[in-house]
């Protein structure tokens, strides 16, 4: 799945209040927080507010006011009093809605990011948007932080600004009604006039979450093959390719700068002819033109200018910050978009299995990776409860994609494959991921004990199973030659052990694992020679019992199979046993020819016409 399609999840026309409400859906995040929240800024801008009315009443009352000493000394004690008073409130409020907000939004985040990630694990194997990497990670990090930093930055901000907003206008009407309409009108003309540029923009910030998923995509892809790309000299070729990324991702911010300019200057000619119109008003008032229908004071328009700036300044902040509202509300709206994804159910499907090995068997399968270039046609196998069979053939002739089918990691596009005689997409994942097991030739470790790694395959398995299942493989003796024995970290992807050593641990995970399918995706191929012995040993012992399909790289393993299917261009084109296909002296016996040959001139080459 290419960076493009991975990004390629169903989209849907999220507003904020939908956004909003999918969050009380999702989330612990309720309407009751909000209501406290929006409570305490209330508070809070209530304490600014209070400012310029007791300026307003010492200047009426007691500085311009025709009044004695003693009481314009009450007045202005009592109005600063009340000053005082009032910011120590605001800010108290402040502090504790700031908290308030902060814990409600982080809690509501964390469930997110923890519902999107259960659901990226829940995803089949046979969805190809299980493998879309760099993208998902975009999704469930770096679009969850950027609706955290603006929400305990901006979005705290906001709420306190608008808050403030609307009790500064409240308090204009109180004073006078006229001036304080023309004061709304103005303000309602700044969301009107911006509401297309705020969808121009949104739809800008959306492109860039986008090109950041692509980013981490191929990010991560440089960073799992950093080896490759060393081994083979490539990192200027690679390096140009991330920085086209970054471009891209430069790019797509840049592209967001015009129109967020413009809604900031929408924002400063509406601030700037609020304040032109409140003092035009304000004069007239004073020199009595609209002394009837303005009836201000000296010190009502020296508070009303007051409540102008408590008025401007927030909606000033208001329209700068849209910008980032709207880029955190497209990082959540794609984080949503994960929850959105359609799961497949698993209501009807097959939880009980018949006991004992498998039996596989696939009926006219074909599938295909790209439109018309199928990887397999007019597949028809069987195998047995308990047999193994090895699968070869040359590089691209589809035997890992005839793994992958067996255990479901792909779904037939014809045809039909069936284990223990049901069909294999009507097994539940419960009983497939218990019964069934895939040792692919580069076995994946976590940076973990190797105790813990081998522990994963059971719920609650004990140091005695692990020790159990090692001792059954007969590596009692190299678990003991290991620093820490089975105490032994293994490294980030189990670097710190050799390719031999990974496998080792991956077989006794599987054998812990128990299952009764096993497939082995050429899980010898690149394993050293010190450890092969043991590896051959232990794959022995594990397949024991067992219905096992072996995708060979080594000639090696098809000759001990119970019988060898060789593909050619997506079919199979010769089955029997290692003896009879030989005998028949077809393309079995070439490549086997081609495979001694080399083994003798170089013990430790593989041959590339078996591999794949």
């Amino acid at each position: 799945m290419s960076a493009s399609d991975a990004n390629a999840l169903p989209e849907r026309a999220y507003g904020t209040v939908a956004l909003l409400r999918r969050l009380r859906r999702d989330t612990t995040f309720s309407g009751r927080s909000l209501v406290v929240v929006l409570l305490l800024a209330t508070v809070a801008a209530s304490g600014r507010i209070v400012i310029p009315v007791t300026i307003q009443y010492a200047l009426d009352h007691a500085l311009l006011g025709d009044v004695d000493q003693a009481t314009r000394s009450r007045v202005i004690t009592g109005a600063v009093t009340v000053g005082v008073v009032a910011v120590a409130l605001a800010m108290i409020a402040s502090a504790v809605m700031n908290h308030r907000l902060v814990r409600t939004v982080e809690q509501a985040l964390l469930e997110l990011r923890v519902a999107a990630f259960a659901r990226i694990l829940r995803f089949s194997p046979a969805d190809p948007r299980a493998d879309s990497g760099g993208a998902l990670v975009a999704r469930v990090t770096n679009d969850v932080d950027v609706v955290t930093l603006y929400a305990q930055s901006g979005g705290i901000t906001l709420v306190q600004n608008i808050t403030q907003m609307l009790l500064a206008l409240a308090v204009m009407l109180v004073y006078s009604w006229p001036p304080a309409v023309l004061v709304l009108l103005i303000g309602l003309g700044v969301p009107i006039a911006g509401h297309s540029l705020q969808r121009w923009v949104g739809r800008r910030f959306d492109t860039v979450r986008r090109h950041i998923g692509e980013l981490y995509t191929g990010l991560l892809e440089v960073l799992v093959g950093i080896d490759t790309i060393r081994g083979y000299g490539i990192e200027e070729r690679m390096g140009s390719r991330a920085d086209a990324q970054i471009d891209a991702v430069r790019n797509a911010q840049c592209r967001t700068l015009w129109p967020m300019g413009v809604n900031i200057s929408i924002g400063e000619v509406a601030s700037g002819l609020i304040t032109t119109t409140v003092l035009v008003a304000g004069t007239a008032a004073g020199v009595g033109v609209f002394g009837v229908g303005f009836g201000l004071s000296a010190g009502d328009v020296v508070a009303f200018l007051f409540l102008v700036t408590f008025f401007v300044r927030p909606m000033q902040f208001a329209v700068s910050s849209l910008a980032d509202a709207r880029n955190a509300e497209a990082g959540l709206r794609r984080v949503i978009e994960i929850l959105d994804l359609e799961l497949e159910t698993e209501t009807g499907r097959h939880t009980a299995l018949p006991e004992g090995p498998a039996t596989v068997e696939l009926r006219g399968v074909g599938f295909a990776y790209v439109a018309d270039r199928p990887a397999l046609h007019d597949v028809d196998v069987r195998v047995a409860a308990g047999e193994h069979v090895a699968v070869v053939g040359e590089t691209g002739s589809g035997k890992s994609t005839f793994a992958k089918l067996v255990t479901r990691q792909l779904l037939p596009g014809s045809g039909t494959a069936t284990l223990w005689g049901v069909d294999i997409a009507e097994i539940s994942d419960e009983a497939l991921t218990r019964r069934v097991a895939i040792v692919p030739q580069d076995a994946f470790l976590f940076d973990r004990t190797v105790e813990e790694n081998i522990s994963l395959a059971r719920d609650g398995a004990s140091r005695e199973e692990v020790l159990a299942v090692l001792a059954q493989l007969e590596l009692t003796g190299w678990i003991r030659g290991l620093p820490q024995g089975v105490d032994t970290r293994v490294g980030q992807r189990g670097e710190a052990l050799s390719a031999g050593e990974r496998q080792l641990v991956a077989l006794a995970r599987t054998a812990l694992a128990n299952p009764d399918l096993l497939v082995l995706d050429e899980a010898t191929s690149g394993v050293d020679a010190g450890t092969d012995v043991r590896v051959q040993h232990a794959l022995a012992r594990l397949t024991r019992g067992r219905t096992t399909v072996t995708i060979a790289h080594r000639m090696h393993t098809a000759e001990t199979a119970d019988r060898v299917l060789l593909f050619h261009d997506g079919t199979v084109v010769e089955e029997g046993t290692h003896a009879e296909l030989l005998a028949r002296g077809g393309r079995y016996a070439r490549l086997h020819a081609v495979w001694a040959r080399d083994s003798v001139a170089a013990p430790r080459r593989v041959p590339s016409e078996v591999g794949g």
